[in-house]
């Protein structure tokens, strides 16, 4: 190892980029909550952020800039101890492409320096088990490994596990829940909220987080809730959670003037979607038949990413001008945002789970509503706690 004091975190490459890219300012004061030696990259990230200076359009700059970024940092190498790591995970996935590779190899070093995985694009990282990322250093989450397979421990009995739609106050939630019950734990798995739905019915999650739009009505969850898990003869509780406002993410001063989602479907404008059963890309297919744009006419549409903050990373690297997604991705990272709608995030709890002891203390904390908490919520941007603990309807 390069340095005797321990690793805490460890910057991946798409993050290190992100960082070189958009100085983002929140960043300077995060580093300055961890002592010298604390934050590391590693040797991988180091060579491949070198191909991307010395291949650039201007390399002797990019090559300072580099340099400079990497003063404070401390430099891990992969060694013995890293390649083992990498044998326990790499049979978890299929490296696929080179980046699933790479992202295999940054997880196995994270590992064998127990320090939390920094990256700009978690999905690189889904179902490879007991990994800790954390999406930016302000947003912390844990990618557990699918719910049926969560690992019960000696208090796996007090694990709360949630599957369906990502919200960055999930994370603030799970904190909360922790702080004020140690014991407990709520371990989120973003998969979008119809495939969070199925989960539910397949007794894979205690709850799933949604907000699936209701076209007939206008409001949410509660029809495609009946209409989905009904038939299965499950009954559940639609618990308010938050409403957040969902719109266009664009990089800042908006360079390609983008007004609305009509502007999907010009040639110039290449678009960042969300995956399939995702509430969010049901959104935008629902509005996009209501204008008569055809998906194929929007450039961009095909690429998906699974969660708010890649979709903002995209437009904040400028591999995307826009995308569609909630306005707190957009403040995390510094973008401009165009408001489409106010939707509610509603918590979907069968009612076995609802009476259950294991979810009392969530739902004791989310009927008291505290201040502190909600006051975090809403400084994320663009959220309103006031369907909080509230019963919205029963199916």
């Amino acid at each position: 190892m390069a340095s005797s004091v321990q690793v805490k975190l460890l910057l991946d490459t798409s993050y290190c980029l992100l960082l070189i890219r958009t100085r983002l300012r929140q960043v300077q004061g995060a580093f300055e909550h961890y002592r010298p030696g604390e934050i590391a990259v590693s040797s991988l990230t180091v060579a491949m952020l070198e191909v991307a200076a010395r291949s650039s359009h201007n390399p002797v700059r990019n090559r300072r800039a580099l340099d400079q970024f990497l003063l404070p940092l401390v430099v891990v190498e992969f060694d013995d101890e890293a390649a083992r790591c990498l044998g326990q995970i790499g049979g978890q996935v299929s490296a696929g492409s080179v980046q699933k590779a790479h992202a295999l190899l940054l997880a196995a070093q994270a590992m064998r320096c127990n320090a939390t995985l920094v990256t700009a694009q978690p999905a690189l990282y889904a179902g490879i088990d007991g990994v800790t990322v954390r999406v930016g250093l302000e947003m912390e989450a844990q990618l557990a490994p699918s719910p049926a397979a969560l690992p019960a421990g000696r208090n796996g009995h007090r694990t709360i596990r949630m599957s369906g739609s990502h919200d960055l106050s999930l994370t603030l939630l799970s904190d909360w829940l922790h702080a004020e019950h140690p014991e407990w734990r709520l371990a989120a798995t973003n998969v979008g909220s119809l495939p969070g739905l199925m989960a539910l019915v397949q007794h894979e999650a205690h709850l799933a987080g949604s907000h699936l739009l209701d076209e007939e009505t206008g409001d949410f969850n509660i029809g495609p809730v009946r209409r989905l898990l009904a038939p299965q003869g499950l009954r559940v509780i639609i618990l308010g959670f938050v409403a957040r406002i969902q719109g266009i993410l664009v990089a800042r001063g908006n360079p390609k003037q983008i007004g609305g989602l009509t502007d999907l479907s010009r040639d110039d404008v290449t678009f960042v979607n969300r995956q399939c059963g995702a509430g969010t890309r049901l959104l935008l297919d629902y509005h996009l038949h209501k204008l008569g744009i055809e998906p194929t006419q929007v450039r961009g549409y095909t690429r998906e990413e699974t969660t708010h903050l890649a979709v903002a990373t995209a437009v904040a690297q400028g591999a995307a001008d826009c995308g569609l997604g909630i306005q707190a991705a957009a403040r995390a990272l510094q973008l401009d945002f165009i408001p489409i709608i106010e939707e509610r995030f509603d918590l979907v709890i069968p009612v076995e789970h609802f009476e259950s002891a294991l979810l009392a203390p969530l739902l004791a904390l989310l009927r008291r509503r505290d201040l502190a908490f909600c006051e975090r919520v809403t400084a994320l941007g663009g959220y309103n706690t006031q369907p909080m603990g509230r019963v919205v309807a029963e199916l």
